[in-house]
């Protein structure tokens, strides 16, 4: 079967391979101050463990209480889902679980974050910012209940990349979530 253009997998991979080539150093270059690594503009700052687990532990709860919404309630799924429904796009799977994570970090967490601050926009509305704008760039692929799910996911990596002062942290919070949904979705075709 032929899938429209913007459903293709492999299209949609490309296409983000694409932007994360061009957006991530862009924003690299954007966020660099003179005088500083590009460890420190990225906040590629090392997170203590205990804390990471701590992170890595609500994250599993999330992923627990999302998983049973989305079981529990009765959802129509969208186009794109239904694309993606046991693909097993290699390409997509591994854009998914690398790229999306990394560049929606570098651009939310870092770039948002960092924008607000100067702003002098609080942390309240700094969350609520980025975690919207969040849900935005995934508004045509998931229904409204999904949405207030991933707003809630926004939250939280956004509260992770604040209290721990890194990116490492969102970021693989991020992939953790991205890796679940892409074995659950594409890989053994369970429906949102």
């Amino acid at each position: 079967m032929m899938l429209p253009f913007n459903l293709d997998p492999a299209v949609i991979s490309w296409t983000y391979l694409m932007e994360f080539v061009l957006v991530v150093p862009l924003a690299a270059l954007a966020l660099r101050k003179p005088n500083q690594s590009w460890q420190e503009a990225l906040l590629l700052n090392p997170v203590p463990i205990r804390t990471l687990v701590l992170w890595l532990g609500l994250l599993f709860i999330y992923l627990l209480l999302a998983t049973l919404c989305i079981w529990l309630l009765p959802l129509s799924s969208t186009p794109f889902m239904q694309a993606l429904r046991g693909s097993q796009h290699l390409g997509f799977s591994l854009t998914a679980v690398i790229l999306a994570p990394l560049m929606e970090e570098i651009v939310f967490r870092v770039c948002g974050v960092q924008l607000c601050r100067k702003a002098g926009l609080g942390l309240i509305f700094t969350l609520l910012l980025t975690s919207s704008l969040f849900v935005l760039i995934h508004f045509s692929q998931y229904t409204v209940p999904v949405l207030l799910l991933i707003f809630t996911f926004g939250l939280m990596l956004g509260l992770a990349r604040i209290y721990t002062d890194s990116l490492l942290t969102p970021v693989l919070m991020h992939t953790i979530n991205n890796l679940y949904a892409v074995l659950l979705i594409i890989w053994a075709g369970v429906g949102v």
